[in-house]
């Protein structure tokens, strides 16, 4: 099942913030997300207490962001580690 990833404004506006490497290595996990989307417990997790049905993946020393609904996948945030985990 492949899904189609869409970035929103915030996650656009985090990704212009990273140098061109890191971006495009994040971008090829956000590609590879939308192959397989499913949570595996190691590099996506759900994310609890959450309303929305937020996901995290972990992307080397970053956090991806995104909410899955149907096949389409929407990239609500791009965080290093520790801004993730004063956000979430």
């Amino acid at each position: 099942m492949t899904c189609q990833v869409y970035l929103s404004e915030k996650a656009q506006r985090d990704l212009d913030g990273f140098s061109d490497k890191i971006a495009n290595q994040i971008l090829t996990d956000c590609t590879r997300l939308g192959n397989d989307p499913i949570p595996d417990g190691k590099r996506i997790k759900k994310l609890q207490g959450y309303k929305d049905n937020l996901y995290r993946l972990r992307a080397g020393d970053y956090r991806v962001v995104f909410k899955r609904s149907g096949t389409r996948i929407d990239i609500v945030r791009v965080l290093s580690k520790p801004d993730f985990q004063k956000a979430y």
